[in-house]
């Protein structure tokens, strides 16, 4: 049997609108729940604004893991529930850096600061349903991987 896993993914590309990606929780019997949410600002989506602070989304190719259970934050934009993303920060290759990565309902201005981010409350929701459970059993981490296309 393996762990549970998460896996966030998403078609970066130049658009004027939001683009939304899938983010998938993986149960260790094969079982998949699949959640509708983004990452990064309208504009600031495309493969080369992962180092952009404040606009782009998480960048890809880091070991990340999140807690099961999470902390309130009442920071503007989230003001809830928050799935704090560890490693933080991450360093690029040329040194530029990115932090404060979590997963969280999107509270505010459509989008994220690169964040993953819910924006259908009742995915939200369920979601933090199920880390619940999982932190129930047992569980403190759970593997994140992202990647784009």
């Amino acid at each position: 049997m393996t762990a549970h896993n998460l896996f966030f993914t998403m078609r970066l590309r130049a658009a004027a609108e939001l683009l939304v990606g899938n983010l998938q929780l993986m149960y260790p019997d094969g079982n998949k729940i699949n959640y509708t949410a983004t990452s990064g600002c309208a504009g600031w989506q495309q493969e080369g604004d992962q180092w952009q602070r404040g606009k782009g989304p998480i960048p890809q190719g880091f070991d990340y893991k999140i807690p099961t259970t999470p902390y309130w934050s009442d920071t503007r934009g989230i003001e809830g529930n928050f799935f704090h993303i560890t490693p933080d920060p991450v360093v690029s290759p040329t040194g530029l850096t990115r932090s404060e990565f979590g997963i969280h309902f999107d509270a505010g201005f459509p989008g994220s600061a690169g964040c993953i981010v819910f924006d259908r409350e009742f995915g939200w929701g369920r979601f933090c349903e199920r880390m619940r459970a999982i932190a129930l059993s047992g569980v403190e981490y759970i593997p994140l991987q992202v990647v784009y296309s």
